[in-house]
């Protein structure tokens, strides 16, 4: 089981924010419809309403903060499927869920291990607010269940610096533990509760040599995160750039750029020589970031463009846009990219160009379509790179007036955004 962001088609309405006295749906029924359908009726009924609530949770946030109470109350319900879906809605929600804790808390001592699970994410999901969960959390580490002990993990890293105190046992269970999503789980919240690098520095590097390549990535990837303060780990890192699996190779590329390791150049370097087109672009990233010499790293990053994998044109892309003026010669291939049969590609695509040489009459169709995507992260960047254009960019302001309304609002909030930047008022304050 791995602790990762699943995308789902939702019959979802956005009909207006809750703030405002505006109603979310779910298959033409209201959240407040739904909540009292999980408060009456069978089992199958209450399943029915948990199931619709929690996808309006997963897809509003802290806008369906009404639910709440509701979801509170339905943790006791007698079915553990109930019990289960109200948890993991509670978790969507985050932090206005706060109230929620001392129940979910209690919720990881459920007889259903499915359950204490979901009560785990949920708690991860609310954040600091939820630190008095800490040394139930840490108790769960030892559950003989490795899912569980991964939902445990992802609580830990989501409530963040406020569970220092784990950092004991997360070192244990990174080290130690005998399912290897376990131990990755764990170089990951290692980094997200804050810990002083100079307690896990060693721990990680030893990570480095595990026999599951997915923990020595993120090991690679954690120590990155680290920046810096890593530096001691550089030789282990530089090491890795030998690995069999191009994807560690390429963490730790990633990682030595993150670190700043000046000592590495030469190794990376050697790297752009890597069988792997995705790991050579990782390499040419992490040497821009080191020495900013543009020269060495632009060819490559021009190959890169080309490369079958979605992801590795988009990081090459990025990485140009971040070059700026002196990847020049990039142009005519990132002309090319605008047409890519990816949507992201294209965006990338499109703010690269207009970062290096200003291209504004070919990028302004890419990104003002970019806005209407299915894809929030992809609508909220192209939103993004809109206001980073500032008044040149008015001819989005329609789209981007209707994003104002949009069903995500961390969209929402770039939007306004946006339309600050580029010197338009907005006709509708976005829901905070």
């Amino acid at each position: 089981m791995k602790i990762v962001a699943s995308v789902c088609l939702l019959m979802l309405t956005w009909v207006g924010a809750s703030q405002a006295g505006g109603k979310l749906t779910y298959k033409g029924t209201t959240l407040q419809e739904w909540l009292k359908k999980l408060d009456k009726g069978d089992a199958a009924a209450r399943r029915q309403a948990a199931k619709a609530l929690h996808e309006i949770c997963e897809e509003a946030g802290s806008d369906a903060r009404a639910a709440v109470p509701g979801l509170i109350k339905a943790l006791s319900d007698e079915d553990d499927q109930v019990r289960s879906t109200a948890a993991d809605a509670l978790g969507h929600i985050g932090a206005d869920a706060k109230s929620a804790s001392a129940a979910l808390s209690k919720g990881l001592a459920d007889k259903v291990s499915a359950v204490r699970g979901k009560c785990a994410l949920a708690l991860g999901g609310i954040g600091p607010d939820a630190k008095n969960a800490v040394p139930a959390l840490i108790d769960l580490l030892k559950d003989e269940d490795p899912d569980l002990r991964v939902n445990a993990i992802a609580g830990l890293s989501g409530i963040g610096p406020g569970a220092k105190s784990a950092a004991t046992a997360l070192i244990k269970s990174l080290n130690k533990d005998v399912d290897a999503e376990v131990r990755m789980n764990a170089a990951s919240a290692l980094a997200n509760i804050a810990v002083d690098v100079k307690a896990v520095l060693q721990p990680l590097i030893e990570a480095l040599k595990d026999a599951d390549e997915g923990v020595r990535g993120q090991a690679a990837v954690t120590l990155g995160g680290f920046g810096p303060e890593a530096k001691g780990s550089v030789p282990a890192l530089v090491k890795l750039l030998q690995d069999k699996h191009p994807g560690v190779r390429g963490d730790a590329a990633h990682a030595l750029g993150e670190v700043g390791a000046k000592d590495a150049v030469a190794a990376l370097k050697d790297a752009l020589k890597d069988k792997d087109g995705a790991v050579r672009v990782h390499v040419a990233e992490s040497l821009w970031k080191i020495t900013g010499e543009a020269k060495t790293v632009v060819p490559v990053l021009i190959e890169g463009l080309k490369n079958e994998d979605k992801f590795v044109r988009g990081d090459a892309a990025h990485t140009l846009g971040e070059i700026g003026k002196e990847a020049k010669a990039a142009v005519p291939t990132l002309e090319k990219l605008l047409k890519d049969k990816d949507a992201g590609v294209r965006v990338h695509a499109a703010e690269s160009l207009w970062k290096i040489d200003g291209h504004l009459e070919t990028v302004l169709p890419v990104l003002i379509e970019g806005l209407k995507h299915s894809d929030n992260s992809l609508r909220r960047e192209a939103a993004e790179a809109l206001g980073e254009m500032g008044p040149k960019a008015r001819a989005a302001v329609p789209e981007l007036q209707k994003l104002l309304n949009d069903r995500n609002r961390d969209v929402r909030a770039v939007a306004a955004d946006a339309l600050k930047k580029i010197g338009v008022k907005a006709t509708k304050a976005p829901q905070k």
